[in-house]
């Protein structure tokens, strides 16, 4: 019996000795009692004993020196190696490389739409029938102001015959005038549907395009 007493009899320390991390009895400082504890792990700032009261979760501040000493530290958790894609770096914006912007494709050519107008009219040249006119100016006749004198010659060795429609005057704002009829200045004066261009001669004549007054840029032959 004296000698079970002694077994039983709690040390100073209030733990029993034992293997380390093994006691009969734990007296931790809230006042519990543990019996037959024994550490099942230690998770750095407290432990977790399996006692006859069951698992229990005690604080090392808790425990008593002497149980504080005989546990063995916690080994340290093996340091991982952080990879140059895991360090986490502050965000730089200058440092970001713009997103190339695509390439824009050059939009084709048009074609050319024909103007059906511009294709059905010849180009006038400067010679028709022989003839080239040589000259012109604004010549009203009467109260018709849109009339123009102009000197024709013939370089040919026939005689030509010429109509007023042979002639078109261009205002300056691109509209094209055809001549109407030619006047003969008299007394009255007299217009006329044709003209004759000798060999080799020139005639002055003048021609009515229309009533109204007009800012010609040019005249020249219909075709």
């Amino acid at each position: 019996m004296l000698l079970m007493a002694c077994l039983l009899a709690p040390c100073p320390s209030g733990a029993d000795p034992g293997p380390a991390g093994a006691w009969a009895t734990l007296t931790i400082k809230d006042g519990r009692v543990l019996h037959n504890a024994r550490v099942l792990s230690d998770e750095g700032d407290s432990v977790v004993v399996r006692c006859d009261e069951g698992l229990v979760k005690v604080p090392k501040s808790s425990l008593p020196p002497a149980a504080t000493d005989a546990i063995a530290p916690a080994p340290p958790k093996p340091a991982v190696a952080l990879g140059p894609d895991m360090v986490m770096r502050p965000f730089n914006p200058d440092s970001a490389a713009p997103e190339p912007e695509p390439e824009a494709k050059p939009k084709p050519a048009p074609n050319p739409t024909p103007n059906p107008a511009q294709a059905q009219r010849p180009t006038p040249g400067p010679v028709f029938k022989g003839c080239t006119i040589v000259s012109f100016q604004p010549k009203p006749f009467q109260s018709a102001l849109g009339c123009e004198e102009v000197v024709i010659r013939n370089d040919g060795e026939a005689p030509v015959v010429l109509f007023p429609g042979n002639i078109v005057c261009m205002t300056a704002a691109g509209t094209r005038l055809g001549g109407r009829y030619f006047i003969e200045e008299g007394f009255p004066p007299i217009t006329k549907r044709r003209e004759v261009v000798g060999a080799q001669g020139s005639v002055d004549v003048q021609v009515f395009f229309t009533n109204g007054p007009i800012d010609v840029s040019g005249v020249q032959w219909a075709r």
